[in-house]
């Protein structure tokens, strides 16, 4: 508790030169009263952040190819025509941190949900003792939640999260892309 004087609303001389305002003008400032060389450099740095944490090609590539390759291993061996999987949530939209995960949804047709977890689940768990596999997949879970049930692995090290017939996480995605 010793420390906290440091967030005071009154400056206590933590800050000797003029960068920083008072820290009681940092709450609500008056955008007028915002000089430009601090909005120049309040901009330097938000853009700085978002070159940090936003995808790159190489990062925006690799996700592709792990769903194409999670979509295409799940189709051929549940061997049923009518299942669907799409990425909802942060990848489809561009918006993952550099350590986000990768979120499905698959759709099985007349598949009962709780029938094709437990076939996706099988079929992760085989790859991941497959020596010859072409991607690693690792720490494979078959998760029971309330609402949902959820496979989550590791593909190439980025976690793959599936869930099963869950139509919210596709309608938001259409909604934020409209």
């Amino acid at each position: 508790m010793g420390d906290l004087w440091a967030f005071s609303p009154e400056p206590r001389g933590l800050f000797t030169d003029d960068r920083l305002p008072p820290l009681q003008s940092l709450s609500n400032p008056n955008p007028p009263t915002i000089g430009a060389l601090q909005w120049q450099r309040a901009e330097q740095t938000v853009q700085e952040i978002i070159r940090e944490v936003q995808p790159t090609e190489v990062s925006e590539e690799r996700r592709k190819v792990v769903v194409d390759y999670v979509q295409r291993l799940i189709k051929l061996r549940v061997g049923c025509e009518e299942i669907s999987i799409f990425p909802f949530g942060s990848v489809p939209l561009k918006t993952y941190l550099p350590d986000g995960d990768i979120d499905l949804t698959a759709f099985g047709g007349q598949t009962v949900e709780d029938t094709l977890a437990y076939e996706v689940y099988s079929v992760l768990e085989e790859e991941d003792q497959n020596r010859d596999a072409e991607f690693v997949v690792k720490d494979v879970q078959l998760i029971h939640a309330e609402w949902v049930k959820l496979v989550k692995c590791l593909v190439q090290n980025i976690v793959v999260d599936i869930s099963f017939n869950q139509l919210g996480g596709l309608c938001t995605l259409c909604f934020l892309e409209q």
